[in-house]
C-alpha cells in the first residue's frame, strides 16, 4: 500500500477515467522496477479492483492485481518489487508522491 499526496483537484476518484490511468500509472512502475531490479522486461499487467475515497478523507483506496502473463504476483512479491524503488520515483510514474508501500495489493492516495 502507498500512501500519496495531493490527489488533483480535478481527479475524480469514481471515474473509470481516474481507474485507467492509475493502471497505466503502476504498470509502468512494476515494468521500471522489473527492468531496475529484475533485468527483466517481460510485460507485467495491472487491474484495479477498487477504487474508494471516504467522505471525510483526502485519502483514495486503490486495490489492484498485478499480473504476469497469466500469473498473479502474490502481495509480497508485488510490495517487495516497488520497494526497491525510491519512494521519489514511484511518485515520478504515479504522479503522487507515495509515504509508504505495504504487502497488499493496495493504494492509498492523500
Amino acid at each position: 500500500m502507498s500512501v500519496c499526496r495531493f490527489v488533483g483537484v480535478g481527479d475524480d476518484p469514481r471515474s473509470c477515467r481516474f481507474s485507467q490511468m492509475m493502471e497505466q500509472r503502476l504498470e509502468k512502475v512494476f515494468s521500471e522496477a522489473q527492468a531496475k531490479v529484475l533485468n527483466a522486461n517481460s510485460r507485467l499487467s495491472v487491474q484495479m479492483l477498487s477504487v474508494s475515497q471516504t467522505a471525510a478523507s483526502p485519502a483514495v483506496s486503490l486495490v489492484y492485481a498485478v499480473r504476469n502473463g497469466s500469473a498473479f504476483l502474490n502481495g509480497t512479491a508485488a510490495s517487495n518489487l516497488l520497494g526497491q524503488l525510491s519512494a521519489e520515483l514511484v511518485g515520478y510514474f504515479l504522479f503522487y508522491p507515495p509515504l509508504i508501500i505495504a504487502e497488499q495489493y493496495c493504494f492509498l492516495l492523500v
